[in-house]
């Protein structure tokens, strides 16, 4: 087998050994970025190399998950109780608020947004809101790793019984 004589960057030809130097010195620099003859150690006979974990993303997933995308949805860890709106008690009126609740990695509610209230008007919608505010939950988790939820929530709100309506 004949080999092409190596050339150095002046043109003059390099020795094998000294082109093979310098693809130890690149072995050698990779070594220690990975960890070195700690890494090597702890590997040894019957063990497994150590996995090196790839670097966290530079910016911080800002998106929040839909519950269909989530592997575990957020649960409720603080439960609310929205509180009957007086306007409509005085009308004996049932009714709903659709909210939409933007909760954090940690499970803190960051945002309310009301969608819509029927019949709207009588405060269904500013009493889910306000409740759910203070509600708590725990962490939404997608690939193993604790993300931001979007929820939707549906709050049916029952006329109190036993009145006549007005």
């Amino acid at each position: 087998m004949t080999h092409a004589p190596l050339s150095s960057p002046s043109g003059g030809r390099l020795p094998r050994a000294a082109a093979a130097g310098g693809v130890l010195a690149a072995c050698a620099v990779l070594f220690a970025a990975l960890g070195g003859a700690s890494a090597l150690a702890a590997s040894g006979p019957g063990k497994p190399a150590p996995v090196i974990a790839p670097a966290p993303p530079a910016v911080p997933d800002s998106r929040h998950y839909p519950a269909n995308e989530l592997d575990v949805r957020p649960g409720i860890k603080v439960r609310v109780s929205p509180a009957y709106p007086e306007r409509a008690a005085r009308a004996n009126l049932s009714g709903k608020a659709v909210v939409r609740l933007y909760i954090d990695a940690n499970g803190m509610v960051e945002r309310v947004e009301v969608e819509r209230a029927t019949p709207p008007g009588y405060g269904f919608e500013n009493s889910a809101a306000a409740a759910f505010r203070g509600a708590r939950f725990s962490p939404a988790m997608k690939d193993g790793k604790r993300v931001r939820a979007l929820m939707r929530i549906e709050v049916s709100f029952d006329a109190p019984s036993g009145k006549a309506p007005r």
